[in-house]
């Protein structure tokens, strides 16, 4: 599994945990729409923002979060700051 598809079965495991639907990666698309395909709401999108950010260790803020409509997008976000955790706390040598 890519680490795009697994950022991609985080979201929809938090989604799916907020909503309480059943979205899978077969059911989805990455150009679906939060709000129009999903049916997340604004309120929701704060408690699954604040989910992902616990599950993934991860901090963003709120300018970053504006202007995200799609799966792909919010995937891209994070992926992003995962890749900054990993530059900036490589893995020490064993």
């Amino acid at each position: 599994m890519s680490k795009k598809e697994e950022i991609l079965e985080a979201v929809l495991d938090v989604i799916n945990s907020v909503k309480k639907t059943g979205f899978t990666r077969d059911a989805v698309e990455p150009d679906f729409y939060l709000g129009g395909d999903l049916g997340v709401d604004s309120k929701e999108m704060l408690e699954i923002w604040y989910e992902l950010e616990q599950r993934l260790n991860i901090r963003v803020l709120d300018a970053e979060k504006r202007d995200l409509y799609t799966l792909n997008e919010v995937i891209d976000l994070l992926q992003s700051k995962l890749d900054q955790v990993v530059a900036n706390h490589p893995a020490q040598p064993a």
